[in-house]
């Protein structure tokens, strides 16, 4: 069962079935055995077998392993091949408890062993009659018979032994890294669907709070030219009381004229004409910071309004990008879903 932390897979619980196809190793064992004139098994980080055991000589089958204390002492001794060729990290060649030559080709992922291939059963020199007599009387099998599935072993040089287990050696863990990286590619390609996921949703998010400004952005310049259609209105109002002021000053020093033609009996009508004079001049002024304001006014409209408009055609931009960019993280989120389909069919 593979584990998984955070993004990473738990190599110290990586077994030999996560990253390879025991299928496909068994076929591979079979014929390597065969071509190499000895046999082979692979187990998994506790010694437990992978494969089923590839050409075992009658010498092991029939005898060794038939034997309580022979069985033992290959599980020992397996063991111990293990564990020699992990600290050289590579394959170990050597001579079993029983005087055959072993090989052992450890299968090593990013430092961590999960698995050993055992190979060998053979002889690089004939056996030696006196040594295997003696193993068939320790393990309490019959010499004769031991001796006999002894003369049967092919005897093969030093260099093939080597060239095998090396063989053994970069093939397994050739397969054990294609799979591993297959799973690594599995695990980031589903991350990367999920991130981009993630990313679509907050884009659109963006996108429709890009939307939301324009529109908002469009009734403020809207509102802006309701004000400026106001402020018009406005100043034609003041317009016309500049108009009026004008003819009642116009009126006031008319009737101051004709107070002093009258003499004292216009004096009343003169305080009068001065009053109107002087009501007509404060309208004026009034009109006249009217007017002021309203220009600046205007002008603070003009600015805004030019503003308005950049902040328009910036967040016009930007919810287009936005929207383009979506698309294309659609596109990716695809393509990432589809590469993890592809690594769960298989």
């Amino acid at each position: 069962m593979i584990s998984i932390i955070g993004t990473q897979v738990d190599l110290s619980k990586l077994e030999l079935s996560d990253i390879i196809d025991v299928t496909i190793l068994q076929d591979f064992l079979d014929n390597f055995a065969i071509g190499f004139h000895c046999a082979a098994v692979s187990v998994g980080r506790s010694g437990e077998e992978f494969t089923r055991p590839s050409h075992y000589r009658p010498f092991c089958s029939n005898y060794i392993h038939a034997s309580h204390v022979g069985d033992a002492r290959c599980a020992v001794c397996h063991n111990d091949f293990g564990r020699k060729a992990i600290s050289q990290g590579g394959p170990y060649i050597g001579q079993c408890h029983a005087g055959l030559v072993d090989f052992a080709a450890p299968v090593i992922i990013k430092g961590e062993h999960i698995g050993t291939v055992l190979g060998g059963q053979i002889l690089d020199k004939p056996a030696d009659e006196k040594t295997i007599r003696k193993v068939a009387g320790e393990i309490g099998v019959s010499s004769d018979g031991l001796w006999s599935a002894a003369e049967q072993i092919e005897i093969v040089p030093k260099r093939t032994i080597q060239a095998a287990a090396q063989v053994l050696y970069i093939v397994v863990n050739a397969l054990a890294q294609s799979g591993f990286n297959r799973i690594e590619t599995e695990i980031l390609s589903s991350n990367l669907a999920d991130n981009f996921i993630q990313i679509s949703s907050t884009i659109e998010e963006l996108s429709t709070d890009s939307q939301s400004i324009t529109v908002h952005q469009s009734e403020l310049l809207n509102e802006i030219n309701q004000i400026r259609d106001k402020i018009n209105a406005i100043t034609s109002v003041l317009n016309s009381i500049t108009k009026i002021a004008t003819q009642t000053t116009i009126l006031g020093l008319n009737a101051s004229i004709e107070a002093a033609h009258i003499g004292n009996a216009g004096k009343g009508f003169a305080v009068v004409a001065e009053e109107i004079r002087r009501l007509s001049d404060t309208t004026k002024d009034t009109v006249d910071s009217v007017s002021k304001i309203n220009q600046s006014i205007e002008l603070s409209i003009n600015t805004t309004m030019k503003s308005a408009d950049k902040t328009v055609e910036t967040t016009s931009n930007q919810c287009a990008a936005m929207e383009e960019l979506a698309a294309t993280v659609q596109q990716s989120v695809a393509l990432a879903e589809k590469l993890s389909d592809l690594f769960h069919k298989k």
